[in-house]
């Protein structure tokens, strides 16, 4: 499968259902575009929902079990932008435990990144990573 595109996405552990309701909740039209983008497996549209959820943007609540999910499914997808988030919450326990292991392993996704950005904010945490060992 072409990376940018997942196919069928109901092996993440929350139910779509959930998700469509929240979005007709918050009433944001971009989140609703996003939605039908979603269902198609489009991997922009889904960390972009992993996203609000991360944060609580666009009317959506935060809520961290939703976003990670999404976020790993994302990331599976190919999305380097997903794979960084997630190395950070692995990195410094936000919403788990701390796992040093699996933050390490997005990490070194990410910084195979063509956006210097994440690629150099990968690298840098990668060495963060080894002066805690």
């Amino acid at each position: 499968m072409p990376q940018g595109k997942l196919g069928p996405y109901n092996y993440i552990n929350i139910k779509l259902e959930e998700i469509e309701q929240d979005i007709r909740e918050s009433g944001n039209a971009i989140l609703a575009s996003m939605l039908c983008q979603l269902r198609e497996g489009e991997t922009d549209a889904i960390e972009y929902i992993g996203l609000a959820y991360l944060y609580g943007n666009d009317g959506l609540s935060a809520d961290f079990d939703k976003a990670f999910s999404i976020l790993q499914l994302a990331a599976q997808g190919g999305s380097i932008i997903s794979q960084h988030y997630l190395a950070d919450c692995y990195a410094y326990g936000i919403g788990m435990p701390e796992d040093l292991e699996a933050a390490r392993n997005y990490y070194q996704l990410s910084a195979q990144s063509t956006i210097p950005r994440i690629r150099d904010a990968a690298l840098h945490q990668l060495e963060w990573l080894k002066q805690r060992n």
